[in-house]
């Protein structure tokens, strides 16, 4: 049996790294601030992929489309 992180938990990590993206680029020092990379380590954790990127690239795969109506407690993923 494999678990699979939340999908709203995914959500809210990857929005708040792209907010934090959005910060970092309105500054010219170009390092990763400590937000941003505590946030790839807990996608990297959630989703079990040591590669920042493709970890970040597995999330939002696994994150359904806003237009979906939310599952509810216990039913199984679509």
């Amino acid at each position: 049996m494999r678990l699979q992180a939340d999908p709203e938990i995914l959500r809210e990590l990857v929005n708040r790294y792209d907010q934090l993206q959005s910060l970092d680029a309105s500054y010219l020092d170009c390092t990763v601030t400590p937000g941003t990379e505590g946030t790839l380590y807990t996608l990297c954790i959630l989703t079990g992929i040591r590669d920042e990127s493709k970890a970040l690239a597995a999330a939002r795969s696994l994150i359904p489309s806003p237009d979906l109506p939310p599952r509810s407690p216990g039913s199984p993923p679509a």
